[in-house]
């Protein structure tokens, strides 16, 4: 009857101590740098974060056309999805995108881009593919010109409300 009760101790044992012999080499080969001084825990010195970021996967088709952006006479009035414009975060309007999508526009004339969020309806000129908020004029380097090509690409889908 002691024979079993040995077997699955003596069994237990060599896992245990496998299992600790695999931890120390995967120890020894990340050269510890994620551990503390005592061998666990937080490391002792900070490590920054990669700054590195992950490339935008384009979500939806690619379109070109003409872009405005808001006068200062719509700052503070609500949007369609009941926010106010502000001249702080860089949104915009299309007649089609889902609201709260994001989307990369890029000014052809210079190359610039943003991204920005889609929080209105419009624009109303059938002219017109898409118009920005200040801060997005801004940061595309349109606000003296008024109007400019742009192309415009879905780069993530709406978020659920």
């Amino acid at each position: 009857m002691r024979k079993p009760c040995t077997l699955g101790v003596s069994l237990a044992a060599l896992v245990l101590s496998s299992a600790a012999a695999a931890a120390a080499t995967a120890d020894a080969r990340d050269g510890a740098a994620h551990r503390g001084s005592a061998g666990f825990g937080a490391p002792d010195r900070y490590i920054a974060p990669s700054t590195q970021r992950a490339p935008m996967q384009v979500v939806g088709r690619r379109e070109i056309g003409r872009a405005s952006w808001y006068g200062n006479y719509h700052l503070g009035r609500k949007t369609a999805t009941g926010e106010r414009l502000d001249s702080v975060h860089p949104t915009a309007a299309h007649r089609t995108l889902p609201l709260q999508s994001m989307v990369k526009v890029t000014n052809l004339n210079n190359g610039r881009s943003v991204v920005v969020t889609i929080n209105d309806r419009g624009p109303v000129s059938r002219r017109l593919l898409i118009d920005v908020s200040p801060r997005a004029a801004d940061e595309l380097k349109m606000r003296h010109d008024g109007i400019v090509p742009v192309a415009i690409e879905q780069i993530a889908l709406a978020r659920p409300q």
